[in-house]
């Protein structure tokens, strides 16, 4: 009988001495959690780990225990040695000048000329020997993580754990629960098998906010009976509930408010479809001191508060290009929008990019395709 999924990469974990934990870029709350948890589980482990995002995180997050050591560039991940062949050519000398911000070597050679073809540049392994990927469907979004460092991606063994039924399984090891309510609950799962010991306060405060964000306050209809049972352990190990609670739920930015506001302000209303939309300009950022990275969570927070929409959908400009997010009600089965929009799926919501050059035309092409799926419904 062969070992777990969960088995392996408790396996995987005991063998490996250099983790790296990564998200996607704008992670849900949910991710954050998750791989906050498991850096901090596996540094008491004594495993040598970095946690990355190539996004910037949200200020309503900063009170996650270690939040402050997420890093958004790989930096140092691998050596470049510059080796000299030394048989015939004995040296006499080495050293290094910084001019110009350019690294200088200078080499003497004890007799003669050195010959090219006896010196070389050659690049080490990466220094990571098992990649974790936290809450994302597919390794396109992570970015420019995976972007700019795609030799890494293929030399170490990827674990991939998330709980999306749009996931792509692209890990060497896949662990993929849709049956769960969230992907900090699955890690919480994986650090219990490794040692109950290794959660304590912080590590459970970091799941228990992962828990709470992806069940909507266990609100959500996907919550589980296990996901009472693994928060109710983690609030037992010493998770801060009420801080969890006050800053998710009861303290917003002033930034943050003014976007919602602006949103709000902009907002448009089709009781037909039951659909709701709103446009974010270029100078709507520039006034609320927010960016595009703020949209996402936004605009599942104003949806999850008006009940009345089935669909709410958002059009901004970023790096002049059109996006948009569409968040979806429990009542809409969002896999039927995939193709339409050609967009990836997070959870119940869908990031697309727009063909067109304008605010005002890609909102009338995003509003005739959500009318033609509705109508294709009657």
């Amino acid at each position: 009988m062969g070992f777990s999924s969960k088995e392996q990469i408790i396996d995987q974990i005991n063998k490996s001495e250099t983790i790296l934990l990564c998200m996607a870029k704008n992670p849900t709350g949910d991710a954050l959690g998750a791989a906050l948890g498991f850096y901090l589980a596996l540094k008491k482990l004594g495993k040598k780990t970095d946690v990355v995002c190539p996004t910037a995180i949200l200020e309503k997050f900063s009170y996650l225990p270690s939040s402050q050591l997420i890093t958004h560039k790989l930096e140092g991940a691998r050596d470049y040695i510059f080796s000299v062949d030394i048989r015939k050519d004995k040296l006499q000398q080495l050293r290094y000048e910084v001019e110009d911000n350019k690294l200088k070597i200078f080499i003497t050679a004890k007799n003669g000329d050195l010959k090219e073809k006896n010196i070389s540049l050659e690049s080490s392994k990466f220094k990571y020997d098992l990649i974790i990927v936290l809450g994302t469907s597919d390794l396109e979004n992570l970015g420019s993580l995976y972007d700019e460092n795609p030799e890494l991606f293929y030399e170490a063994p990827i674990i991939n754990i998330d709980n999306s039924p749009s996931n792509e399984y692209f890990g060497k090891i896949n662990l993929v629960d849709v049956a769960v309510s969230s992907t900090s609950e699955i890690v919480h799962g994986i650090i219990s098998g490794i040692d109950e010991k290794l959660i304590d306060d912080k590590v459970a405060t970091n799941l228990l906010t992962g828990i709470i964000i992806k069940t909507d306050s266990f609100q959500n209809k996907n919550t589980t009976p296990k996901a009472f049972l693994a928060a109710a352990s983690l609030i037992t190990k010493g998770a801060n509930k009420e801080e969890i609670i006050r800053y998710l739920y009861k303290t917003k930015s002033i930034s943050t408010l003014k976007l919602m506001g602006t949103i709000m302000s902009n907002l448009k209303y089709n009781s037909q479809h039951k659909l709701g939309w709103s446009i974010v300009e270029d100078e709507d950022f520039l006034r609320t001191n927010t960016s595009p990275e703020n949209i996402n969570l936004v605009v599942n927070e104003l949806a999850n508060s008006s009940p009345e929409f089935d669909l709410m959908f958002l059009l901004y400009k970023d790096k002049e290009k059109i996006k948009g997010i569409i968040n979806f009600s429990e009542k809409i089965k969002i896999d039927d929008f995939k193709n339409i929009f050609n967009g990836r799926i997070e959870e119940n919501q869908i990031f697309f990019t727009s063909d067109q050059a304008k605010l005002e035309l890609a909102e009338k092409d995003v509003l005739k395709k959500i009318k033609s799926w509705k109508d294709s419904l009657l």
